[in-house]
Formats: C-alpha cells, sequence, structure tokens
C-alpha cells in the first residue's frame, strides 16, 4: 500500500509541476507574432537569469546557435545549464536579455510560431496514464498510427513497446512500465514525430543504463540531420563531434570551442575532460576485475 501511495504522490508531483508550466505560459504575455523566424539560428544576448531576485544564475550569456549545427553545454553540475536549455522554448522568460530564434525575439513570437519551430526533451520526461501510442502521439495528434511506430523506431523504442502486454495499447502505469532510459526514448520518439527544426536535449542519458545510453545516442543521431541542435550533456563523450561546446561555470559562459580546441587551451573545460576520463577508466577497471 506504502509504495502505491508513493507511486500517485511523485505521479501527482509531476502533474503539478505540468500545471504549473502550462499556467505559467499562459499568464506570459502573448506576443502578436507579426514576424516569422528567417532562419533556425539561435542567438542568446546578454541573457541573464534569476530564480530569486539579487541571486542570479545565469549573468551576460552571450552566444550563436548557427542553424543547422550542434551545440553541446557543458559544466558542472548546479551551475545554469537546465536553465539556459528552459530559456530557449519559453519554459522560462530571461530576467534580462534576448533569446532570439531566426532573428526574431522569442517573446515576440506566438506560441504556435516557436513551438512549431523548437522541440525540446528533458531529463524528467514524464508520461501520462495513456496508452503509449497516445503517449507518443501527445506531440502530434493528428499523427497515424504508422506516423507514431515509425517516430518509435527513429527512436530505438519500438520493439521494447511490441513485447508489452497489448503493444501499442498498453497503459502507462498499467501493462506499461518504463526504465528512465526507456522514458526518455518515448520523449524523443514524441520530437521524431513534431518534426520541429529546433531540438533542445537536456542530460538526455541521465537515467539510462549503458544498453539504454547506446539507443538513446542512436536515437539522437536521426534527430541532429538538418536540424539546429542543443544537447546539454555529462557524459562528455558522446558531444566531442558537436560544432561548438559552450563551457557554463558559475552561471557564466567561461569557454566557447571545439573540443579539440578546448582542449588545446588547457582551461577548466580540459580539466573537467581529464577527471571525466580518469572516471570511466576506474568505471571500466571495476569492470573487468
Amino acid at each position: 500500500m506504502l509504495s502505491r501511495a508513493n507511486i500517485m504522490f511523485a505521479e501527482a508531483k509531476a502533474a503539478a509541476a505540468d500545471l504549473i508550466y502550462f499556467f505559467n505560459l499562459a499568464e506570459s504575455p502573448v506576443a502578436g507574432g507579426k514576424e516569422d523566424p528567417a532562419d533556425t539560428s539561435i542567438e542568446l544576448d546578454n541573457l541573464g537569469f534569476s530564480y530569486v531576485e539579487g541571486i542570479p544564475v545565469l549573468t551576460d550569456i552571450d552566444a550563436i546557435f548557427q542553424a543547422g549545427s550542434v551545440t553541446a553545454v557543458v559544466g558542472p553540475s548546479g551551475f545554469g545549464k537546465s536553465t539556459l536549455a528552459s530559456l530557449i522554448p519559453r519554459l522560462l522568460d530571461p530576467t534580462v536579455g534576448t533569446v532570439r530564434i531566426g532573428g526574431v525575439a522569442s517573446t515576440d513570437l506566438t506560441y504556435d510560431q516557436l513551438y512549431d519551430r523548437v522541440g525540446f526533451v528533458f531529463q524528467n520526461s514524464y508520461l501520462m496514464r495513456l496508452s503509449v501510442r497516445d503517449n507518443i502521439r501527445l506531440a502530434s495528434p493528428e499523427a497515424s498510427d504508422e506516423d507514431v511506430i515509425r517516430a518509435a523506431r527513429a527512436a530505438q523504442i519500438h520493439e521494447r513497446i511490441t513485447k508489452l502486454p497489448r503493444g501499442y495499447d498498453s497503459i502507462r502505469g498499467e501493462d506499461a512500465q518504463f526504465s528512465g532510459g526507456e522514458q526518455q526514448r518515448l520523449a524523443i520518439a514524441r520530437s521524431i514525430l513534431l518534426d520541429a527544426p529546433i531540438l533542445v536535449l537536456d542530460e538526455a542519458t541521465a537515467f539510462a543504463d549503458p544498453d539504454s545510453e547506446a539507443a538513446i545516442q542512436q536515437a539522437i543521431s536521426q534527430l541532429v540531420v538538418g536540424r539546429t541542435f542543443v544537447v546539454i550533456a555529462h557524459r562528455l563523450h558522446t558531444i566531442t563531434d558537436a560544432d561548438q561546446i559552450l563551457m557554463l561555470d558559475d552561471g557564466k559562459l567561461t569557454e566557447v570551442g571545439t573540443h579539440k580546441e578546448l582542449l588545446a587551451a588547457g582551461n577548466k573545460y580540459a580539466k573537467m575532460w581529464q577527471r571525466y576520463q580518469n572516471t570511466q577508466t576506474s568505471s571500466y577497471e571495476e569492470t573487468i576485475e
């Protein structure tokens, strides 16, 4: 009984978070949407954000993500990476500065204009108590069953779904239970179905075991092509091929460059990479002992 109560409480908290998010959207001023973005580039102009007045989480962030490029955001935990990710799709609005999509301030776009262009997968992807099919279809309610299956295949989750008692008709929480990594793949399937030209992923492999991580990375490879892609990462080996890497430390942008450039510079990113490599080596040695 206690276990069931805990599950219900966790679901209630997740649902409450969703409601708070939507209420915040409703309270935000809805712009006229007179101008469409010229492309899928993203610009962060003198960006700053505070959850509590006078205590900045992000300060003076200036960056440009070229259309069709892959940008990775890295840094120590708790120093603003997820907040930065939330600002791009307007889950949060900046305290100061501007986020521009295709040259247009995000606050000057209607939500239809914004979310036709920007998709996002965050580490706490929530599944509703619906069929698996309808959970994926939340991104595009008019999608056909064939489109849903195609998205699930691309997200490397189709085989797992077919093993459920009722396949795609299985209900999350009844005859469909998913690990954290599997939930991430379902969220990626939603994004594939949405087909937004800009995609923000926040710690997509945060809850993944090694098998799930490999599947998620394969799913992400399906998403990257032709999109402006922003990924918040803590598993650094997944972002070494990014077009640019932004290093955040204490809420400030301290380094920008490719993986090779930042290693050559020998600053905080290079030190973080070395610590990460040492951790990976230690984990491997423990596994084979």
